[in-house]
């Protein structure tokens, strides 16, 4: 009888595990799906966010704090607006891998 050879496992500690989640979770709603995809080609105020998906501004507003939150995009103040940009400018080309299965 042939005893099963022990491998050892490279999972992450908890911690990240968990920020991976809130990661995930984070993109995994169309709006700010949308979002994302908005910020790929760079740096965007609120209302330029707004024009584009066609939200009201509350709204916009909440799901950008749900990705500032998961450190998914970052936030420049200038007078009074704020600019929205990607914490990793390759995050859509990355994404993008993921959903093409590459």
């Amino acid at each position: 009888m042939s005893s099963c050879k022990k491998k050892k496992h490279k999972i992450p500690k908890s911690e990240e595990i968990n920020k991976n989640q809130e990661t995930l979770k984070a993109i995994a709603d169309p709006t700010r799906l949308k979002i994302l995809y908005l910020l790929q080609d760079g740096e965007l105020c609120v209302c330029q966010i707004h024009e584009g998906i066609n939200k009201s501004q509350s709204t916009i507003s909440h799901h950008l704090n749900i990705l500032k939150k998961a450190e998914i995009i970052k936030m420049r103040k200038e007078g009074i607006w704020n600019y929205y940009s990607l914490s990793n400018p390759k995050l859509i080309k990355h994404l993008n891998k993921i959903f093409k299965g590459e």
